[in-house]
């Protein structure tokens, strides 16, 4: 039974550290493409440099929805990336964290908690002590799906749809800013849009959970709406955070279907 219970342990703490690896791995990436997102988030805000303030003036782009359009939506895509990635990098780091600095052992904290894991406290669990044979998981995946699911999904997804909509936003700002040279400007906003959509081919293709893009998207909602409604007994922070989703939510579709469009900078 020793013999056992050493196996099993051995088991539990090589899947906790290639976790933390993968965990840590998926940090850097999200903390490099955060930080340009937030150096290049106003980029398109700023006064149209000289030489194309001829080609502005004669198609009247000053008062042009669709240009407008264009540079405020790549403004909230680099919004919405920067907040993605900044939240996959900091339940990247609690996870690491977590593994980090303790001896992770799944039948103990599934028999203190009954079979929560996580940060989230939503994980699946599923050992067991006290004389009941402990299952062990047969790979990392099924390690952190059963102890991290939802922290899991929240960094695949939120990465992932950070970095897509980093690169629609790349796009959208190549479209502007050759928008004098129509032909170039549509064959590098389309190279852009083909990189993601080619991403989304490949997740969907050779994904190792949940089947695609969608249902990864699908069970992190789930995940998440029980996160916050597990965690409302703890304080008033989960209805804060639904507070402002929805707001977030409301005010993104108000101004896209009834845009302020006051353009001062060509001194209209």
């Amino acid at each position: 039974m020793s013999s056992t219970n050493n196996i099993i342990t051995a088991s539990i703490s090589s899947h906790a550290s290639l976790a933390q690896n993968y965990f840590n791995n998926v940090r850097v990436p999200a903390a490099v493409l955060a930080s340009i997102c937030m150096k290049e988030m106003f980029q398109l805000q700023a006064t149209p440099t000289p030489c194309m303030k001829p080609w502005d003036a004669a198609h009247n782009t000053a008062r042009s929805r669709s240009w407008r359009t264009l540079r405020y939506a790549y403004l909230l895509l680099m919004i919405l990336s920067f907040s993605l990635e900044i939240s996959t990098i900091f339940v990247s780091t609690q996870v690491s964290t977590q593994l980090a600095t303790s001896i992770y052992s799944s039948a103990s904290s599934s028999a203190s908690s009954g079979g929560i894991g996580g940060i989230g406290g939503i994980g699946v669990g599923g050992t067991t002590q006290g004389g009941i044979e402990a299952e062990v998981s047969k790979s990392v995946v099924d390690f952190i799906i059963k102890e991290f699911e939802f922290e899991y999904t929240l960094v695949r997804c939120h990465f992932l749809t950070g970095l897509i909509t980093f690169t629609v936003a790349q796009a959208l700002r190549v479209r502007y800013i050759l928008r004098k040279y129509f032909n170039l400007s549509i064959s590098g906003m389309c190279c852009l849009l083909t990189s993601a959509c080619g991403m989304i081919t490949y997740t969907n293709s050779n994904t190792i959970t949940y089947g695609g893009f969608i249902s990864l998207l699908k069970r992190h909602i789930i995940l998440g709406t029980r996160f916050l409604l597990i965690n409302m007994k703890n304080g008033p922070m989960s209805l804060v955070t639904i507070l402002f989703l929805t707001l977030t939510i409301y005010f993104a579709l108000r101004g896209w279907f009834a845009p302020e469009f006051i353009d001062n900078r060509y001194g209209t």
